[in-house]
């Protein structure tokens, strides 16, 4: 066999079966990074309908608490902050706990 059949002949076994096997290695690998960031889009512009769903059913549950007196009528701003500052500026009545 010739050195140019050879070299040719890798060429096409690599065309016909590298590339499909490349595209669906890009394909699996890019799905999940490409969903993760349409979702994070979303979530930004809140365009999702369980993040207002989410939102009616933190209100439903603020409106409980409120009515049974576990906490204050006014609303608590949560920032990026840790444990122990949140925990310390909620305030609760002293009532059991069901």
């Amino acid at each position: 066999m010739d050195p140019v059949e050879g070299v040719v002949m890798v060429l096409v076994v690599a065309m016909t079966c590298g590339i499909p096997l490349l595209g669906l290695t890009l394909r699996f690998s890019l799905k999940p990074v490409m969903e993760a960031f349409i979702r994070l889009r979303e979530a930004q512009l809140g365009q999702h309908p369980d993040t207002a769903m989410l939102r009616a059913r933190v209100a439903h549950l603020e409106h409980v608490l409120e009515v049974h007196g576990l906490i204050d009528g006014r609303a608590l701003p949560l920032p990026s902050a840790t444990a122990e500052r949140v925990s310390g500026s909620v305030s609760l009545k002293d009532r059991e706990r069901v």
